[in-house]
């Protein structure tokens, strides 16, 4: 399997064993109530439709169900969208870090912010740098302005 080269051999165990945990009737596939009471489990919801979306968007054999193969290659799938996403991500940084310094200073946030369309208030631009600024040092580093992103 074409996906399985991309993970190494303990990544795959602990995919098998979460798929084998959300396959409850021990069908070998994940059916789409089977999916939603996964994501019940975890605190998250999503409607039928949105459901049998992610299913169709992974079930190559068009079964209606995602059997393991089809799992690992929706999890490589999203992994190769994720890097292309990061490196958008870092060179709107990059962009954004006008001193080359590293880390965004409130101003380089708020010239950067500001310019969006609708331009974002002041008061909303303190919120989302309180809300990054892990080590408080009033600056958000690359670090930080990641895991922002990936929280949105």
């Amino acid at each position: 399997m074409a996906a399985q080269l991309l993970f190494t051999d303990e990544e795959v165990t602990e995919f098998k064993r979460r798929f084998k945990n959300k396959d409850t009737d021990k069908s070998k596939s994940i059916t789409a109530e089977e999916l939603g009471e996964f994501f019940k489990s975890t605190g998250k919801s999503y409607t039928d439709k949105q459901i049998d979306k992610m299913i169709s968007d992974v079930d190559t054999d068009e079964s209606g169900t995602i059997d393991f193969s089809e799992m690992l290659m929706g999890i490589a799938e999203q992994m190769v969208k994720w890097t292309w996403k990061e490196e958008h991500y870092t060179k709107a940084f990059d962009d954004m870090d006008k001193d080359g310094n590293g880390s965004l200073s409130p101003q380089e946030l708020r010239e950067a912010l500001s310019a969006s369309k609708p331009p974002m208030k002041r008061k909303k631009i303190k919120a989302i740098i309180q809300k990054a600024d892990a080590n408080k040092d009033g600056k958000i580093d690359r670090e930080e302005f990641m895991k922002l992103i990936k929280s949105c």
